[in-house]
């Protein structure tokens, strides 16, 4: 069987060569993918033109068709996203909004592009907020038809991910690796196991 493809839409809204602390926790999570003969891609959101829209296809034209193209390639597709006053990130409702036609066509056939496929969620931040994002994304993602297992969250709320902390990276990543490496390892497996369980079985047509 060919290796689980995972795709993580970063919403940092951070752009170019910019560390955030998103990206920080999603390279962390990459790498725990290695250990399931899968990988995993990280599309940093912020480098793309994506316009307003609810169509995959808008008459100005932007970038957007080509990162769906991307997600409908992987097997597990997973948002990633700051605490920006108790949401999601700009950039992620965004892309909320222009997957909206994929939800049309569970309204019109009774499934999208993205059945079959499983769903994961990053979020960083240094207050609360964590628990209102998973409610909504999760409630997004079964709407499309994507499928989320347990413990296919990965959530690091931390004063030293405040916008102005002082911490080094070096600091970040050592705080990652003392409290949450068997949690990103649980959410890579718990992930690839799900997506291998969809591909041997999917639903019903």
């Amino acid at each position: 069987m060919s290796k689980i493809k995972a795709v993580i839409l970063l919403g940092s809204l951070k752009t170019g060569s910019e560390d955030s602390n998103t990206l920080l926790l999603s390279q962390f999570l990459v790498k725990q993918f290695s250990s399931f003969e899968s990988e995993c891609e990280i599309i940093k959101l912020a480098d793309y033109d994506i316009k307003p829209g609810t169509y995959t296809i808008i008459d100005s034209g932007d970038d957007w068709p080509s990162i769906l193209g991307k997600m409908l390639a992987a097997d597990i597709v997973i948002f990633a996203t700051p605490v920006w006053w108790g949401i999601q990130s700009s950039l992620i409702q965004r892309t909320i909004e222009r997957l909206d036609e994929l939800h049309d066509e569970i309204m019109d056939s009774g499934r999208s592009r993205l059945t079959n496929k499983v769903s994961g969620i990053i979020v960083t931040g240094d207050s609360d907020g964590a628990e209102h994002i998973i409610g909504n994304l999760t409630n997004f993602f079964v709407a499309l038809g994507l499928t989320i297992p347990p413990f296919g969250t990965l959530t690091v709320l931390w004063p030293g991910f405040a916008k102005k902390s002082d911490k080094s990276e070096y600091e970040k990543l050592k705080y990652l690796e003392d409290n949450y490496a068997s949690t990103a390892k649980k959410a890579a497996e718990n992930l690839v196991f799900m997506a291998n369980l969809l591909k041997k079985n999917p639903y019903p047509e």
